[in-house]
């Protein structure tokens, strides 16, 4: 008889073995995921009630998290966004201008929009103070040469750096030819709201007057960089860089530590200058750094990640560690506040023509209990007449929008400036543009960013001030960096002044989505936008006469058998539909979802699908079916019946769907895949996911030759992001390869050849040519375009004609060429210069047979400028390009072997 005690064991230990099986099961590691996800978004501060800082039509905290959901390493649970930095190496290794045969140019599109701009300068190097530098949160770093012509281009510099986050930038007051540049959006960082800002990479320095940039090694530790001074010192250049940490996404700690840093030797050294906050080990966090006339630096401060230190003010005159004088009182008095007590942000600015006089504005703030978010707003606008001495409160002015202060999300957007030659003229903005002439004690409201719905106008700014700044020298010419770009005034002296976008082709847009008129050759693009709605282009510069919905745009679709019929979502499932330019119906009472819900259109029944669960789980496993959209549409959410408790995060309706049927696909953030048959009535439901499929969020479904031919995008760092079937869903593959640890947001096939698949990245578009062998080899793709995260791909089946949408750098379109076989042509030899020109060109390639060349050459826009055609010879090869009477911007040069594109290069004239 065998022993019950031994039978008892032999029970544990299979009990034991099955659960540690189970905690290893794919099953409850999706588990697992699905209950952070879920309690994360109970943990995030989340600004659910932005109506009330009146403020209604965007949410970008909302797309902030659902990209934390997209992204997040389900390994650490953070965003390791320093992973990019990585990715970047990666994409530049693979020498994105070495073209391969079908080698996708990119072409932008014509704007007069602008995305968020925190930092503007006028270039020291021009006497007439007409070139103007302006840096993008994340679109990188642009110049216009004439900031006072509405038709003067800006032009971008370093299209391929490994960070596009700017944040400042100054100049050498002893040599006006370098410049410093100040990466990571630290107000976000902090904050966790926006998603469109990014974590920096230290600061960036030029020797030339901005043409090249390098970045300062020992500043490799700071992600974030809130304002750089440089300072004359008996002759000696000194730097002074605020630098903090953050939160965003991920846990970027500013090492050695938070603080004001100093550096006398060109930015080799730095040493930490600031003192400690009191009571406390650590440096306070630099939100502001201004120097008065006399040379006495000024720095203000932000709360820390312990929300420490805020509302304080300092001054030194040598700023060496021991000079600093801190003053407190603010910080006392908001503590002491019984409904805003949270010390916020300060911002400052010195008078020029009297080094007595400094301005500053305090954020106040506290805590929603509900929702774990901290609003701030500015009651504290200070002016001291001692040099920061002591300090007076003014007046504030009274915001009519708002009624309760000019600056409803203080933390993010605050600044002030002063009038060059009077002391008593300064500028404050928040949600809108204030000014006063009386040194604070009376205030005019001179903006009205509501006016953009209307066309804009004289008081047109867009929402949000982020830095104010004058002409060197004048009173009347004054710039305005905002959440919708540039905008400038020549008259900045009187009462009531006027403003003027300028904007022209600073394409630093942020899209979430794209689409393309389904006519061969039609130029219409359709997009949704962070902040800037949904947006229409039909062949003209896009503006803000393009806006079509407000607010945040969201998924948008051409309908394919009748394109003069169009659509497009704002956040959580609400669509506004057209025909031939005019909306038709709204479709509001349907509201559903996540912020950007992911969404699919029968163009055949004239049916929208799309998610239906938000990130809390209601209505979990359902989607949503509106009906008829393009008349008395009707709207049901139906039952998936697939068992996730998360919601679909891509949602693809097959065009292979049966006639009178829907077919669709859905996928889940945390990496389930369901086929459902009949979804437009009663589904018939199939898991189909992938036993190796990792636990994250599916990004997106492309379907190849058939329902059998799938591929399948993950988002997320640390995960197997590419992933192809060809028995629908029997097996799988990873298609992964030599890509980068990134997110990867969207996938295509092309119609023509399904060996040819585009995806969609955190740095620009990616290609490969052979997605049906086991080692696929992917190059980037990003001639034309940029290193910017790209979040969708549409194609045109009939021209082939591919669209972009990227976070900062707007629209973009492609011919995506059909490769049927190989080719001996070589990709070598090729060479352009000298990059900037001024008038002429020298091009030089090298063939190894006699072949029909092409170049054409294009303006930034797209236009075709000149093509030239000619046999050319075995060996090197010369051409000179005339670029004589263009004028300054811009330029791509395309190479093309016997029709074949080869090579472009990005040219600046000047």
């Amino acid at each position: 008889m065998k022993n019950p005690y031994s039978l008892f064991l032999l029970f544990l230990l299979l009990t034991s073995l099955g659960v540690i099986s189970y905690k290893q099961s794919k099953d409850f590691q999706r588990t697992r995921f699905e209950a952070l996800l879920k309690s994360e978004f109970r943990n995030i501060p989340v600004n659910k009630d932005e109506d009330k800082e009146a403020k209604s039509v965007d949410q970008p905290e909302m797309a902030a998290i659902q990209d934390y959901y997209m992204t997040v390493d389900p390994a650490t649970g953070t965003v390791p966004r320093e992973r990019l930095l990585l990715a970047y190496e990666s994409l530049k290794n693979n020498s994105f201008q070495k073209s391969t045969l079908a080698a996708p140019l990119w072409t932008g599109y014509p704007v007069e929009m602008g995305g968020r701009t925190r930092t503007i300068m006028y270039d020291p190097n021009d006497p007439t103070h007409k070139k103007v530098w302006a840096g993008s949160v994340t679109g990188g770093l642009w110049y216009n040469t004439d900031i006072t012509d509405p038709s003067s281009s800006w032009v971008a510099i370093g299209d391929f750096w490994s960070c596009l986050a700017i944040r400042c930038i100054t100049y050498d007051p002893n040599n006006p030819m370098v410049f410093y540049l100040g990466t990571g959006e630290p107000e976000t960082a902090i904050q966790t709201y926006r998603e469109s800002s990014g974590l920096g990479n230290g600061i960036w320095k030029s020797t030339d007057g901005g043409q090249t940039w390098n970045t300062i090694p020992s500043t490799s530790g700071f992600p974030y960089i809130t304002k750089i001074l440089v300072k004359n010192e008996a002759g000696n250049s000194v730097i002074y860089a605020g630098v903090v940490s953050g939160l965003y996404h991920g846990i970027h700690q500013s090492t050695p530590s938070d603080g004001l840093f100093r550096s006398a030797d060109g930015g080799n050294t730095w040493t930490q200058v600031l003192p400690v906050i009191s009571g406390f080990s650590v440096p306070y966090s630099p939100s502001d750094i201004a120097m008065g006339a006399d040379g006495r630096i000024y720095v203000g401060t932000m709360p820390n990640l312990d929300s420490r230190g805020g509302a304080t003010i300092l001054f030194s005159d040598s700023g060496l560690p021991g000079s600093w004088t801190v003053n407190s009182t603010y910080k006392t008095i908001i503590e002491s506040d019984p409904d805003y007590s949270i010390p916020g942000r300060v911002v400052l600015a010195t008078a020029p023509s009297n080094p007595s006089v400094v301005y500053g504005l305090i954020g106040s703030g506290f805590l929603n209990t509900a929702n774990n978010f901290k609003y701030f707003y500015c009651f504290h606008i200070i002016r001291s007449n001692d040099k920061g001495v002591t300090w007076d409160d003014k007046n504030l002015p009274y915001d009519l929008t708002s009624g309760v202060s000019f600056a409803t999300i203080a933390w993010h957007a605050l600044d002030i400036t002063v009038d060059p030659n009077n002391a008593e003229s300064l500028y404050i903005g928040g949600l809108d543009v204030h000014h006063s002439t009386t040194g604070g004690d009376t205030w005019l409201r001179v903006s009205d960013w509501a006016l953009m719905y209307s066309g804009g106008g004289p008081e047109y700014v867009h929402a949000d001030q982020h830095i104010m700044v004058y002409k060197p020298g004048s009173s009347s010419e004054l710039l305005l960096g905002t959440d919708g770009g540039v905008f400038y005034s020549s008259n900045a002296g009187v009462s009531f002044p006027n403003f003027q976008q300028r904007n022209t082709n600073y394409a630093t847009l942020q899209y979430y989505s794209a689409d393309i008129k389904n006519l061969p050759g039609d130029v219409s693009l359709l997009g949704g936008l962070q902040d800037n709605g949904s947006l229409l282009y039909e062949g003209y510069p896009i503006s803000i006469n393009n806006m079509i919905s407000g607010g945040d745009g969201a998924y948008c679709f051409f309908d394919k058998n009748e394109p003069d019929f169009y659509m497009t979502s704002g956040y959580y499932n609400v669509w506004y539909i057209f025909a031939a330019g005019t909306m038709i119906n709204y479709v509001g009472d349907w509201q559903s979802g996540v912020f950007v819900n992911p969404a699919d259109y029968d163009y055949r029944t004239n049916t929208l699908y799309s998610n239906a669960c938000d990130f809390i789980g209601t209505y979990v496993d359902y989607y949503s079916k509106i009906s008829n959209i393009t008349a008395g549409y009707s709207g049901t959410f139906k039952k998936a019946n697939t068992t996730t408790t998360t919601y679909f995060s891509a949602v693809k309706w097959s065009p292979y769907s049966p006639s009178g049927k829907a077919t669709l696909f859905l996928g889940t953030q945390s990496g389930k895949l369901f086929k459902l048959l009949n979804a437009e009535s009663t589904p018939i439901t199939t898991e189909i996911t992938g036993s190796a499929f990792p636990v994250g969020s599916i990004s997106c479904i492309d379907i190849g030759s058939s329902d059998n031919e799938l591929l399948v995008t993950f988002s997320n760092y640390g995960v197997a992001s590419v992933w192809h079937t060809i028995d629908g869903g029997v097996t799988w593959k990873n298609k992964e390869t030599n890509l980068p640890d990134m997110p990867v947001r969207w996938g295509i096939f092309h119609p023509g050849n399904k060996k040819q698949v585009m995806l969609a990245t955190e740095t620009g578009t990616w290609t490969t040519e052979n997605f049906d062998q086991d080692e696929v080899v992917w190059t980037p793709a990003v001639n034309g375009m940029a290193n910017v995260r790209t979040d969708m791909l549409n194609i045109r089946e009939s021209d082939y004609t591919v669209v972009a949408a990227t976070q900062g750098r707007g629209l973009f379109t492609t011919t995506w060429d059909v490769v049927s076989g190989t080719s001996d042509l070589t990709r070598t030899g090729f060479s352009i210069y000298p990059n900037p020109v001024t008038d002429v060109l020298n091009l030089t390639y090298e063939t190894i047979v006699n072949q029909r060349i092409t170049l054409k050459v294009f303006d930034q826009s797209g236009k075709q400028l000149l093509v030239r055609e000619k046999t050319s010879t075995t060996g090197v090869n010369t051409e000179r390009i005339s670029l004589s009477g263009k004028p300054a911007g811009v330029y791509y040069v395309t190479l093309y072997f016997n029709g074949k594109q080869m090579k472009t290069e990005k040219v600046v004239k000047e």
